[in-house]
């Protein structure tokens, strides 16, 4: 049963076809802003996923993030999850990156539940 004040932490290392290089987003070997959000979504999604019933799921409907800080390939980040407020089938979370403890982003991300199939069956 998802509550408020839930949390997931996620670690990571930084790879190197995470850089802003590699996905399009920038022009040098540091982590990806694309790969922040990612890895933020992630965390947020899988605090969901864990307590939803068969069948359901939650899509990203809102990022407000700020990337602070770069990081290299081989950097180790971990990524906190906070589930800060249910509103019907909207979820909104608190999402935070860090390096030891040094913030390298912070923000919003909002999800909705949805049934899986209706969903996909909508876009048909």
């Amino acid at each position: 049963m998802l509550e408020k004040g839930m949390t997931l932490s996620l670690d990571k290392v930084v790879k190197a076809e995470e850089t802003a290089i590699k996905v399009g987003s920038g022009g040098m070997e540091v982590f990806a802003t694309p790969m922040l959000v990612a890895l933020m979504e992630n965390a947020a999604f899988n605090l969901a996923q864990n307590e939803l019933d068969n069948g359901d799921t939650t899509v990203g409907i809102s990022v407000n993030i700020k990337h602070l800080k770069a990081n290299l390939v081989g950097d180790k980040l971990k990524c906190v999850a906070t589930l800060v407020n249910i509103d019907g089938r909207r979820l909104d979370f608190n999402v935070k990156v860090t390096q030891g403890d040094i913030i390298i982003g912070e923000g919003e991300h909002s999800r909705f539940i949805v049934n899986e199939e209706k969903f996909l069956n909508k876009l048909k």
